[in-house]
């Protein structure tokens, strides 16, 4: 069974599930998925999780995400990018870098910040963008955001382009577009390249037709991360077979470790592969999520 993390570099122009699609027929009967949604109009770092790692997305999605955006004033857009309709226009020209700047930083900490009408989050149990693009009337989301740093990285009006270090949950385009707002003018979103996410960087990452081309010559083992080193805060755990056909079947098992109460544990076999992660409690190894088909 495949268990791990593929660091794709998503171009622009394709959604975070036609990247599946696209790494689908080289991986057979694996399960698929992503940590982290990346809209069309984005590129960079995309996650892809297989098997097992699919239920690992808590465990992984780090609270820091880094992205470089750029933005444009004198519009603002009904999803805040430049995917949506004009839903306005206003004057840029009093506009300086240094005010910039300014405004820039009194965003940073923590925020309330106003998601886009045009998002993935739900109401009711439907997403957001489908509600608005059926013509119902949607109230913002407003959630509790955090944003670490953030730096003014080029300025050659009407175009701006910021790089930010951001929690989960922070939409940049709604940063852009109140970016727009506090300048006395309009803004929105026009790219967006995601460097960072959690423990996964730009630097390791790959294109698709790379990943591919490795995927086509049975060279997976060139690209897939094992899940255990992505655990951040986990302690490794390794165990015999008696302790492993006990852990697979949901059972807790006696640890003499040395680590403290509530401990992260990541249960590995003797081939050191990852077949459960769970807690120490009362010097027991308890697993809360296991692999299947071993």
């Amino acid at each position: 069974m495949l268990n791990g993390f593929i660091n794709i570099d998503k171009p622009s122009g394709l959604s975070s599930y036609s990247v599946i699609r696209k790494l689908k027929p080289y991986l057979g009967n694996s399960k698929l998925g992503f940590i982290g949604t990346l809209d069309p109009i984005a590129s960079g770092v995309l996650p892809i999780s297989i098997g097992f790692a699919n239920r690992l997305s808590s465990e992984v999605n780090s609270d820091k995400k880094e992205y470089i955006a750029k933005g444009i004033f004198g519009a603002a857009t009904d999803t805040y990018d430049s995917e949506g309709r004009i839903t306005g226009n206003a004057n840029f020209d009093h506009i300086h870098q240094e005010d910039l700047r300014t405004i820039l930083n009194s965003f940073m900490g923590e925020n309330l910040q106003k998601a886009p009408i045009y998002s993935a989050l739900r109401v009711n149990g439907r997403r957001m963008y489908d509600l608005a693009r059926d013509g119902i009337d949607v109230e913002p989301r407003i959630r509790k955001v955090e944003l670490f740093s953030a730096e003014l990285i080029d300025f050659d009006l009407p175009f701006y382009q910021i790089k930010i270090l951001c929690g989960k949950g922070f939409y940049v385009r709604s940063l852009i577009n109140d970016i727009g707002k506090k300048m006395n003018s309009l803004s929105h979103m026009v790219g967006l390249r995601r460097t960072l996410s959690g423990a996964f960087p730009i630097e390791s990452s790959v294109d698709i037709k790379k990943a591919q081309n490795k995927l086509d010559k049975n060279l997976l083992a060139d690209l897939i991360i094992p899940p255990q080193d992505i655990l951040s805060g986990f302690k490794m755990v390794n165990i015999d077979d008696f302790g492993l056909k006990k852990i697979l079947t949901g059972t807790s098992i006696k640890l003499n470790i040395n680590y403290k109460e509530n401990d992260k544990l990541a249960f590995l076999d003797d081939s050191n592969n990852l077949v459960a992660v769970g807690l120490l409690i009362d010097g027991m190894g308890v697993p809360k999520k296991v692999v299947k088909n071993v």
